[in-house]
């Protein structure tokens, strides 16, 4: 039986300015080193792939600058997430949603339909629903999507911008500086030898800021409160390492942990995107809304 998953919308990559393929396959090829050269002639023969206005691609299609392309990402034995999530606001214009930990918010690796983004739109219907950030898979909480394409720019510039007040809370080991309580954390992250995670560097100006602080002590573990000023990924996961402590759990940090670990749905990481406020791009009222959820080590 096969039990391959299909997205049920198309992935784009657009084909950049000044390269030197002869074919768009040439391209794909290049583009995509991890899968197969005979998974794409497939997907190329079954009219998987092609350009975004539906255009064929065939094997002798010449490259063409600034054109997307789409295709449908494919899974082998997608694991189903016995987790769920929950709408807590709804209006013509955005769903507010909180997401539990393991849940990716889009397709990535081996995840393309066991998504909040996936699961929403085929809830609702609503073909153009995505989110308007990120929170890692790892991170429960919430998540704030836009229902069109149309107004998706709006609220995603409201936090490009900063002007989205954004709280988590992450229950950590405790600093070796155990009289400290506030935090101001300002560092350079860029990404690792490994890619997917991030590291502090000495050399260049901040490009990442957090105000932390330790708002409770249970015995070698402390509840942390904490709220991003900018928006690098892992951000809270460094900058916690940055101050002696590791959120609880944390399958990256600071050492990366077995993918078995990573899997092990008993101990999520705890980390909590608690609270967002913001003014309505739309209507211009102010908007707040925080979890009904909780960490599993320290109850707030």
């Amino acid at each position: 039986m096969n039990s391959t998953s299909r997205s049920i919308s198309p992935s784009t990559v657009s084909l950049p300015e000044g390269e030197d393929f002869a074919t768009v396959y040439e391209f794909i090829l290049f583009r995509f080193p991890r899968i197969a050269e005979s998974v794409w002639r497939e997907r190329i023969e079954l009219n998987k792939v092609h350009f975004d206005d539906g255009g064929r691609i065939d094997f002798d299609t010449p490259y063409q600058a600034h054109r997307r392309i789409c295709y449908y990402r494919e899974v082998p034995h997608e694991a189903k997430i016995p987790f769920e999530e929950e709408v807590i606001f709804e209006n013509d214009e955005i769903v507010v949603v909180d997401k539990p930990h393991f849940l990716p918010v889009h397709p990535a690796g081996k995840y393309v339909n066991e998504t909040l983004v996936t699961r929403l739109r085929v809830k609702s219907g609503c073909e153009e629903l995505s989110s308007a950030h990120r929170i890692d898979r790892s991170t429960a909480g919430l998540v704030l999507c836009v229902k069109t394409r149309l107004k998706r720019g709006l609220y995603q510039q409201l936090f490009k911008e900063g002007a989205v007040k954004k709280t988590y809370f992450a229950a950590g080991t405790l600093p070796a500086q155990t009289d400290q309580m506030h935090w101001h954390v300002r560092e350079r992250m860029e990404p690792a030898a490994d890619h997917f995670r991030m590291r502090i560097v000495p050399q260049g100006p901040a490009n990442s800021e957090s105000l932390i602080d330790l708002i409770e002590r249970r015995g070698e573990v402390g509840l942390f409160r904490l709220q991003p000023v900018t928006g690098k990924k892992h951000q809270l996961r460094v900058h916690l390492c940055k101050i002696g402590s590791g959120i609880i759990n944390d399958p990256f940090y600071p050492d990366c942990l077995e993918e078995s670990a990573v899997e092990n749905y008993d101990q999520p990481m705890q980390l909590l995107a608690q609270r967002l406020a913001f003014a309505d791009p739309v209507t211009g009222q102010p908007m707040e809304f925080k979890s009904r959820r909780s960490l599993k080590f320290i109850m707030f």
